[in-house]
């Protein structure tokens, strides 16, 4: 288990992290602006509206003539209201602009760390392989996720607590993701260093996972997205080391098996859609067969 202290200790390094903040002005104020807005803008709206609007529409129902039974159905109404018109707008906003945020943050964390990156020039062939990469990755990480939903619902007794050992994962995966991208690695080695350093990213997201079960959906979110830069600041500069494997703890887990399986499922409906009868010829269904085999490995 020392592994797993190691990756907590690597997400909760705090000298280091102090240490880049203070080295860098762009990632203090890109890591200021996630607090702004996601902290006090995001939740800050969320406890404003829960707290003080509400509270005080519900007065207002008391004092009117409006029976009991249809101030329910009207509280209701306006809190719906409430999250179709800000909750989820700002939601999707809000982790846009966030995105670019944790690029740059994660970029100039790198050129601090390694030393700036040799940019390579990319051809038609190198576009067509990124674009792969993300839409396996996608399904990958989305087919991930359900994973570890359908542990929390359908494993019983201890299905909460595996849960968030894979949230502790997914978690790892997004944070190291932004090193491992500009170290140029593809999908499949980010795969292989999640299953081959699972112990060290169990410990090193557990605090995120912790964070995002903690509280409701939205307040989690506003949270998380405030802590996440300074995770990927400290992910950049860790090293994760491969435990030592023992009867008890293998030396690689195979995290994505199930992922990978979904994934396939979801490649193969697509081509059988597409390729209709006629239009596709033998060599073309051979190329998108060998495709998403290749993704698979």
């Amino acid at each position: 288990m020392q592994i797993f202290v190691e990756g907590l200790q690597a997400a909760t390094y705090s000298r280091r992290l102090l240490h880049f903040l203070w080295e860098s002005e762009r990632i203090r104020v890109r890591a200021f602006q996630c607090f702004v807005l996601n902290c006090l803008l995001f939740l800050g709206s969320q406890v404003v509206m829960e707290y003080l609007i509400m509270p005080a529409i519900i007065s207002l129902l008391h004092l009117s003539p409006i029976t009991s039974q249809a101030q329910q159905p009207v509280q209701r109404v306006l809190s719906l209201l409430y999250q179709l018109l800000w909750v989820y707008p700002a939601y999707f906003i809000s982790f846009l602009v966030s995105c670019s945020w944790y690029e740059e943050i994660a970029s100039r964390t790198y050129a601090l760390h390694f030393g700036k990156r040799r940019e390579v020039k990319q051809n038609f062939a190198g576009f067509v392989l990124v674009l792969r990469d993300e839409a396996w990755r996608f399904l990958l990480t989305y087919g991930f996720l359900l994973q570890t939903h359908a542990l929390l619902h359908l494993v019983p007794y201890v299905g909460w607590v595996l849960h968030i050992v894979s949230l502790s994962w997914y978690w790892s995966f997004f944070c190291f993701e932004y090193k491992w991208s500009l170290h140029g690695w593809t999908i499949e080695q980010r795969v292989a260093a999640v299953e081959e350093q699972w112990l060290f990213l169990a410990g090193f997201g557990l605090p995120l996972a912790l964070t995002s079960v903690a509280f409701s959906t939205f307040v989690s979110y506003g949270i998380v997205a405030f802590l996440f830069p300074l995770f990927v600041v400290l992910a950049t500069i860790s090293e994760p080391r491969v435990h030592t494997p023992s009867r008890w703890l293998p030396r690689r887990l195979p995290l994505f098996n199930l992922p990978k399986r979904l994934g396939l499922l979801v490649v193969r409906a697509l081509s059988r859609r597409i390729r209709q009868p006629g239009h596709a010829t033998a060599q073309q269904q051979a190329v998108g067969t060998g495709a998403a085999r290749t993704c698979a490995e």
